[in-house]
Order: structure tokens, then sequence, then C-alpha cells
């Protein structure tokens, strides 16, 4: 279970599935998140067979500061820039490449790989579907999830801009025995699950509080570490509010 624990530490948010098993819960259609009813087609199909069979429910509230509504929506949307800056600030290793619009495929140096998408998006409102596996010397471990993420933005004059961020998740492991297992061990690790989960979606919160700390350092070191393709930093320069570096040469 430790080993399990410690492949956990680094892995990117499509990876949060292999760290607990619950127990299957039965699901009624008032106690969905409210970005269920709004998918449809595939992505409906893919919510409801997790939701049907999943192995693992977790809900948690993350509350943190940013430094604006649209940069954070930027980072949600695009966890490859977001895994870019956390390797330039040095709080990830993990990489994530874009595959096209919406598509992305996660690797750790842990030997945790996989593949993510964002499957809605509307304000404050977002749903990512995602399966991987963890190779480990003994076992290799395959799930899939789909974690729903609603946001509530506010404003204060003494605490600046923060967000409240609902996340409810849906995962199944896929080796039967390794699920099990993790059952039995269900009341020793449940409350080790959601600290977890929160540092899966840690690199939009971390990233958000550095930010907040000191705008122009922390753009200072993703610039230097050269991480970032000159698009998406000069995407993320305009969003952090900052002014053009050219502007002030010659």
């Amino acid at each position: 279970m430790g080993y399990l624990m410690r492949h956990f530490q680094h892995a990117p948010v499509i990876l949060i599935i292999f760290v607990a098993a619950l127990p299957a819960l039965t699901v009624i259609a008032q106690d969905l998140p409210p970005p269920f009813h709004a998918l449809t087609g595939r992505a409906r199909e893919q919510a409801n067979a997790l939701v049907e069979d999943h192995t693992l429910k977790r809900s948690l509230l993350i509350e943190h500061p940013i430094v604006n509504r649209p940069l954070h929506q930027f980072l949600l949307d695009r966890p490859d820039v977001g895994a870019a800056i956390a390797r330039s600030v040095g709080i990830g290793k993990y990489t994530m490449t874009q595959v096209e619009k919406d598509r992305f495929h996660g690797r750790d140096p842990d030997g945790v790989e996989g593949d993510m998408e964002i499957l809605y998006r509307a304000e404050g409102q977002r749903v990512y579907f995602a399966q991987g596996i963890v190779e480990g010397a003994l076992v290799t471990l395959q799930g899939k999830m789909i974690m729903f993420q609603e946001s509530q933005y506010r404003s204060t004059e003494q605490a600046g801009q923060w967000v409240r961020t609902q996340l409810t998740i849906y995962a199944k492991i896929e080796n039967p025995f390794i699920a099990f297992v993790l059952k039995i061990f269900a009341p020793l690790i449940g409350g080790l699950v959601d600290p977890k989960i929160s540092k899966a979606q840690g690199v939009v919160r971390q990233v958000n509080e550095l930010m907040a700390q000191d705008l122009e350092e922390t753009y200072s070191r993703i610039a230097t570490a050269d991480q970032l393709d000159p698009e998406d930093l000069t995407t993320l320069r305009k969003l952090m509010g900052l002014p053009d570096p050219s502007a002030n040469q010659g």
C-alpha cells in the first residue's frame, strides 16, 4: 500500500484513481453534480459507465487565492501548460502533452502514464475523463475516472480574489483483485484520500498561490526555465496582466 501511495505523490490529476478504493455507492439522479446533466452523446455514456460502476467515489472542497478568473480557467483548460509551469518553479516533474484540442497525454517519472480529455466546459464548470496505468516492480494497475469540477469565484478588498472548487470523482480500478484488497484497507486509508486528491489538483492551486504572492517573480522563473513555447508564454503573461518586456527595448 505504501508503494502505491509513493507512486501517487507526483502523479497528475489523471491518476488519482490508483490511490484507494471504496465500496461502490448507489447513485440517484439528484445526488449527481450539475455538470453531469449537461453531458450528451459519448461524454454522457462515459460518465454513466463510471457513475453506475465505480470502485471509488470522493468529494472534496478546495479553496485558494487566484490572480484572476481568466488565468485560473486557462490553467484548468491547459494542463500541459500547468505541467510546464510546475517543472519551471520546481513543484512537479511530470509532463503533459497536448495531443489535440482538449486531449492530453501525461507521464510521470515514477511509471505513471495516461490520457485525459476535457469532456465539458462552461462558466465555473469542467468535466474531465481520464484513464491510465501505474507500472510498478510487482504489479501494473489500470484504471479510469470521471471528475466533475464546479468553481465559485469571490473577491474581497482584504483577501483579493479566491476560488472555491467542489470536486466530485467517480473512479474504477480495472484489476478486480487489487480493487478488492484496497477495499479491505478502506477504513485505514479513507482519511488519506482527500489530501491526495487535493495534491493531484495541486498544480493549479500552487501556481495560483505563487502568482498571488509575487506575480513578477513567478513569471520571471517561468520565462527563464524556457519550458513553455513562445505563444503560450505570451498568453500567460497577458493573463497575468504583465507588460510586454520587448516594449521597453530599443
